[in-house]
């Protein structure tokens, strides 16, 4: 798994840096000229830039002709599965401490706090979880060919049910809201945006994992 996961890395490694140092230009670019309300689409866009690279993974494979040497290494197809889901939540996660640290830098740098950042942060985590969530099972389905329009329709997927999912997150909070478990109720919003968006990853893999067992090269 180790060298599967430095195989992905050393793959995009290059366009990683290059995409998160853009995730950074662009959401000063935005802070600086934008109000609050677009606070969620700053935190998305640094974590879904720092992502799309980890999507590109699977056409690079394609296209150097790895996807099939893979094969004849003493590794099952669910190690293989297994590295692209692991890899991209892994950066996933990367994305989104540095979305938390965009937004305390901004913060100190403006003197103006920003309210509910974890929150904030924890919408745009969901979105792209979900992206690659929807967007893994479709590459293996219809090939690295159409990996461009997935990885755009994955990511404007993600934000259609984030929004969708608003008014369920909201009837839940009243519930917890009323009860005595024993989290902040600050907490409340970001942990279920978490749980949904994780549970919807690993429901994906398994999708995945199925499909490409049976996929022929």
């Amino acid at each position: 798994m180790k060298g599967l996961l430095l195989t992905n890395y050393y793959l995009i490694h290059r366009s990683f840096l290059m995409y998160t140092a853009l995730a950074i230009v662009i959401s000063a670019v935005i802070f600086y000229f934008a109000d609050p309300s677009f606070y969620r689409v700053i935190a998305m866009l640094i974590i879904l830039l720092m992502a799309m690279p980890a999507l590109e993974v699977i056409k690079l494979e394609s296209k150097t002709g790895y996807d099939k040497y893979v094969l004849t290494l003493p590794i099952s197809r669910k190690n293989v599965v297994q590295s692209h889901y692991v890899f991209y939540f892994l950066i996933v996660v990367i994305g989104t401490i540095l979305s938390y640290g965009v937004f305390s830098m901004y913060s100190l740098i403006s003197k103006s706090a920003v309210e509910n950042i974890v929150n904030i942060v924890s919408f745009g985590t969901f979105i792209v979880l979900f992206a690659g969530a929807l967007a893994y099972p479709l590459l293996y389905v219809f090939g690295a060919e159409k990996s461009d329009g997935i990885v755009l329709g994955g990511g404007m997927g993600g934000l259609f049910v984030a929004i969708a999912l608003q008014g369920v997150v909201g009837y839940i909070v009243e519930i917890l809201a009323a009860s005595s478990l024993p989290i902040a109720s600050s907490l409340h919003v970001p942990i279920l945006y978490t749980l949904f968006g994780v549970g919807m990853y690993i429901a994906s893999y398994f999708i995945a994992l199925s499909i490409y067992q049976k996929r022929e090269f």
